[in-house]
């Protein structure tokens, strides 16, 4: 029976804008009419996944970026850009709260140090989470099947109780290989209806 619910949250519960971020660094860049810098210019190549993992310090990124990008900022500046342009997908936070009362809710997200921090002062809307694991704390990414096994490891829970949303196929195909029912999130409607199937096979569907 399911007991347990996984959320990644990047692009589930919390929408990032990558290009308003590339945007606000382009602001910075020392250009008097600066044109948008290059993506691999603020997300770095191979390096933040290692900041993700916590192979590499936030500090160290930001050296690396301000020698790719040419941005002229502070490292504080730099971290408050970085976590800036994120938004509420009402819907998806909504249907946690109705899940919430019924089932113990963990988020599982590939992320780096800057993110977490004040993540719930900014977002008091997901404090119906129980716990959180993060590639950066296990050191270890998505969908590597060492981050499933210990984020499971870390919260004490059982495969066959636990059911997995992410929006990336390549996790939701690592986690089912596991033995956990997952649903690749593709519209709040559809993982609406794909959870609340779940659970009625499972005889454990709330109202939602």
């Amino acid at each position: 029976m399911i007991k347990n619910i996984l959320f990644d949250i990047g692009s589930v519960l919390l929408q990032f804008d990558r290009e308003a971020t590339i945007r606000e660094y382009s602001c910075y860049s020392g250009i008097a009419a600066p044109a948008e810098l290059a993506f691999e210019s603020v997300f770095l190549p191979g390096q933040w996944q290692k900041m993700e993992t916590g192979e590499m310090k936030s500090e160290e990124y930001y050296e690396l970026f301000i020698k790719a990008s040419g941005c002229r900022i502070s490292f504080r500046h730099f971290c408050l850009i970085w976590c800036m342009h994120f938004r509420e997908d009402r819907e998806m936070i909504a249907l946690g709260r109705a899940l919430a009362s019924k089932f113990k809710l963990y988020f599982l997200s590939n992320t780096g140090p800057l993110h977490i921090p004040g993540l719930y002062d900014r977002f008091p809307s997901l404090l119906f989470f129980h716990g959180q694991a993060l590639s950066w704390d296990l050191g270890v990414l998505k969908p590597d099947p060492a981050f499933f096994a210990r984020a499971l490891d870390k919260f004490s829970l059982r495969a066959p109780e636990c059911l997995f949303i992410d929006d990336q196929l390549c996790n939701v195909e690592t986690a089912r290989a596991l033995g956990i029912q997952s649903i690749q999130h593709l519209s709040a409607e559809k993982t609406a209806a794909a959870i609340s199937a779940a659970l009625d096979l499972d005889g454990a569907s709330p109202e939602l």
